[in-house]
């Protein structure tokens, strides 16, 4: 019986736009065209794919089109963008509201972190029960 380890130059991965491959290393008797990579052989296996992604950033095409990010986390944007602007030299520069709107923020950023722990994956757990 394989491996894992002993399939780590077998397999390989690779991005195409926004599509994920998976390819074999080819071995001498295959007679596919490729000369490196193959399908995998043995075909319909379980895959499990775990990732995370990052938000797309914000154009002035995008401005029209809703955030990735989530609802909630919205005003932890405007909470920095607040702060950033009261560091700026000028008349609004005021260091303690740049403080406070920081200090505004972190904990914004202290509860994203928080939710995306979480996971969200619903389950559950079937208990048998005899009657």
């Amino acid at each position: 019986m394989a491996t894992l380890l002993s399939n780590e130059d077998k397999y390989y991965w690779y991005i195409e736009g926004e599509r994920l491959a998976i390819v074999q290393k080819k071995d001498a008797t295959s007679t596919n065209t490729d000369p490196d990579f193959q399908s995998p052989s043995p075909g319909g296996e379980n895959l499990r794919v775990k990732y995370s992604s990052k938000a797309t950033h914000f154009s002035n095409d995008s401005m029209t089109t809703s955030s990735e990010i989530p609802s909630q986390f919205h005003e932890a944007l405007a909470l920095k963008v607040i702060s950033d602007l009261y560091t700026l030299p000028g008349e609004k520069f005021n260091l303690q509201l740049a403080q406070y709107f920081g200090q505004q923020y972190a904990l914004h950023v202290r509860e994203g972190k928080k939710y995306a722990k979480r996971n969200h994956i619903s389950g559950g757990v079937i208990i048998p029960h005899s009657f």
